[in-house]
């Protein structure tokens, strides 16, 4: 009876610890499963991330460099577009000087007026500077910087394009004395439109 008793304890104490060893199994399984799963879905996401990372940048390198090619082919074209006209040689015979408002002359009396001061004259191109003048303090302000303009067409303009002005320059002929540029008016600058200005001080060309 003991012999008996004894050999079933044995018997389940064999299938205890064989179910054990499966159940350790299953968990040992289940755990590297998930630990598997986690390390890959981490991988993944790295790789997401990498890639997202690496589009971004390449989406970015791309808008970059379209827009460098933007903006290479617009200084191209600018700078073409000044090349070629700075290739245009002037028809007239510009004087360095000041050019002042002919409204001055005679009996009338400007309280304020401006004047152009031409300097640096090329045979395609030269330098104004725009001054603003207080008659009777004789002060003078400057309110356009000294540029560069360069003739234009036939030669016989010229133009001043800026960032924020364009300025265009005729020369009237209105003291007979062309190509010699007695008189001159500029459009494109509030001050200045709509007048004449002189420079009676050239030699073989001067008038009061």
């Amino acid at each position: 009876m003991k012999s008996k008793f004894l050999k079933k304890k044995f018997i389940l104490v064999i299938l205890s610890l064989f179910f054990a060893n499966i159940l350790i199994g299953c968990s040992i399984n289940n755990s590297t499963t998930d630990s598997s799963n986690k390390e890959n879905s981490s991988i993944s996401q790295d790789e997401k991330k990498e890639t997202s990372k690496d589009s971004s940048k390449e989406v970015n390198s791309t808008e970059k460099l379209e827009k460098d090619k933007s903006n290479t082919s617009a200084q191209t074209t600018k700078n073409n577009t000044s090349s070629q006209t700075a290739k245009i040689s002037g028809k007239v015979k510009l004087y360095e000087g000041i050019y002042f408002d002919d409204r001055g002359f005679g009996d009338n009396v400007l309280e304020s007026f401006c004047e152009v001061v031409i300097s640096n004259v090329k045979d395609n191109s030269f330098d104004f500077t725009i001054y603003q003048v207080d008659a009777k303090t004789e002060n003078k302000k400057v309110i356009f910087l000294t540029n560069t303009a360069v003739f234009i067409g036939d030669g016989t303009k010229a133009a001043f394009y800026g960032k924020n002005y364009t300025l265009n320059f005729t020369f009237p002929n209105n003291h007979r004395a062309y190509p010699v540029v007695t008189d001159m008016q500029i459009s494109g600058f509030e001050p200045l439109n709509g007048k004449t200005y002189v420079n009676n001080g050239i030699p073989g060309h001067e008038f009061s």
